[in-house]
């Protein structure tokens, strides 16, 4: 599906929307080359292990979105999630420890040794542990509010998160990404008809 506009100029105009799931920091990155992940590779949870037949339904007054990319932002960088039925962007700040995990996921690709999301797939792998889902529920104030679903020993545990976090883990899993229809009302972007550049979905986006 050919992109709608560049990344970078959503993410410009993002930066003036003054939403943020997580202020950047000065993280470095690693300085290993990353290789991509072999498809056989099974000790790596990074690549999802994850049957289809126990993908998640959305929750009522919640949409399931996809990850666009990443783009830098004036920020940081800026995690581009789309609805893809109404074709609403929806970005998002995150620090650039997360951008890069996001990023390396989205390509199917790792460093030798594991970040912290790869080193939480493995966690939860060894435990018997299996994501489910990711949710954005909320904003508060500038901030946007998250949780990632874990299911053990029969029972789904809700666990709070950053979003920029839940994102990563998501990619990761392979399991889907829900927005609440009021996040994307509030902050969602969508694409003009003339295709000019990306505008308002509904509400204000300087919150």
């Amino acid at each position: 599906m050919p992109r709608l506009w560049p990344l970078l100029a959503l993410a410009l105009l993002a930066s003036a929307c003054g939403v943020a799931a997580t202020q950047p920091t000065a993280e470095p990155t690693p300085s290993a080359t990353p290789v991509e992940i072999a498809p056989s590779a099974t000790a790596t949870a990074s690549e999802g292990q994850r049957p289809e037949a126990k993908r998640a339904a959305a929750p009522s007054g919640y949409v399931e979105v996809t990850v666009e990319g990443v783009a830098p932002a004036k920020r940081g960088h800026a995690v581009v999630l789309m609805d893809l039925k109404k074709q609403i962007m929806l970005p998002i700040f995150v620090a650039k420890a997360e951008a890069l995990s996001i990023h390396l996921r989205r390509d199917k690709k790792r460093f030798v040794r594991p970040l912290t999301h790869d080193l939480l797939d493995d966690v939860l792998r060894r435990i018997g542990a299996e994501l489910v889902k990711v949710q954005i529920d909320d904003i508060r104030g500038k901030t946007f509010v998250g949780a990632i679903f874990v299911r053990s020993g029969g029972k789904l545990f809700e666990i709070d998160a950053r979003p920029s976090d839940a994102i990563a883990l998501a990619i990761g899993n392979r399991v889907p990404i829900f927005v609440a229809e009021r996040v994307l009302e509030r902050a969602g972007l969508k694409k003009p008809e003339d295709q000019t550049g990306p505008h308002p979905a509904g509400g204000p986006t300087q919150i």
